[in-house]
């Protein structure tokens, strides 16, 4: 889906800059487009084999990034389009952003750069409301598709969500109501909760209290979707993180507790339905023994340039050929 697989790509890195720190201020997009040239011969004479006509794909994915940037108020301020018969079944699309952060909170002095959540902080569940769409969401971006894969996998950002969120994160920061932040990465609750919890030694987790887009979620799906614009904050005082939030019209609720109990802990109305160790979690899967060989490439010489500046010529003609290009 190129408008909303581009859409949320954007917000997606949008977030991260959003849970640096104490909470960084996205300022700018930036993107690469590796697509088939749509008018290249090989592109032409490939028969469609059930994939999205090639100029819809670019068309698609360029305003996809456009709106996820301009509805949520960061400009896009460079790019780049490289094109190659290669990407004709699966183009590549790299969604950059960058932000500025404080150093220091101006009225507490605490270091912003660095996360201070706590033994006994509560765990804040802020932005969208948590749904199917996001299950399998890591999964999912690298499989191949054909018919058989249900709809509901597929995500589409909401831009004006993510921007009144990311209003409310920079204020409460600003307040020293905000401990710890990260984004609800590709495993959703599990993602960030699970992170979070690293640094206290422990987390647990209500799965009741999370809001959700409609009922009939199994509790592990709650727990792992990855649905767009959220993120999880740790603070000391819940009550005004939670009243700021409904200030900004931002959906904020809590949904558990910071411990050092060694352990990611889910529960339902107070009964344990999950329970991980945290240090299995984080460092359980056997690292990778990877190979790897060296060699060496004698440097190239370069040679003058295929081309010199005539400052005569008439550029007209080539002006028209690359504003014509793709």
């Amino acid at each position: 889906e190129p408008y909303g697989g581009a859409l949320t790509g954007i917000l997606g890195v949008n977030r991260d800059i959003l849970g640096t720190g104490l909470g960084a201020k996205p300022i700018f997009n930036t993107d690469v487009f590796c697509f088939p040239h749509p008018q290249s011969e090989f592109v032409q004479g490939l028969a469609s084999a059930g994939l999205i006509d090639a100029a819809e794909l670019l068309a698609g994915v360029r305003q996809g990034v456009q709106d996820g940037g301009n509805k949520s108020g960061i400009p896009t301020v460079n790019g780049a389009v490289f094109f190659d018969d290669s990407y004709r079944a699966k183009p590549l699309v790299y969604c950059g952003t960058g932000g500025i952060l404080p150093l220091k909170l101006a009225d507490s002095g605490l270091d912003a750069v660095k996360k201070h959540t706590k033994n006994g902080d509560h765990i804040v569940m802020a932005g969208g409301l948590v749904g199917r769409d996001g299950v399998h969401g890591a999964t999912f971006s690298s499989l191949a598709l054909d018919d058989s894969v249900g709809s509901d996998v597929v995500q589409i950002g909401d831009p004006f969500t993510q921007k009144r969120l990311t209003d409310f994160v920079l204020a409460a920061r600003d307040a020293g109501l905000i401990t710890g932040i990260t984004d609800n990465g590709a495993g959703g609750l599990s993602s960030s909760v699970g992170e979070m919890a690293g640094i206290t030694g422990g987390a647990t987790m209500e799965v009741s209290q999370v809001p959700l887009k409609y009922p009939g979620l199994a509790d592990w799906q709650i727990v792992v979707s990855e649905s767009q614009e959220r993120m999880t904050i740790s603070t000391d005082n819940v009550e005004a993180l939670l009243a700021m939030a409904n200030r900004f019209d931002v959906m904020a609720v809590a949904i558990g507790q910071f411990d050092d109990s060694g352990y990611f802990r889910v529960t339902r109305e107070g009964k344990t339905v999950a329970l991980l160790n945290l240090e299995f979690l984080h460092d359980g899967a056997p690292r990778l023994a990877l190979q790897s060989k060296w060699t060496f490439r004698a440097e190239v010489e370069v040679g003058q340039p295929a081309f010199a500046i005539d400052n005569d010529k008439d550029l007209t003609p080539v002006f028209k050929k690359v504003l014509a290009h793709p």
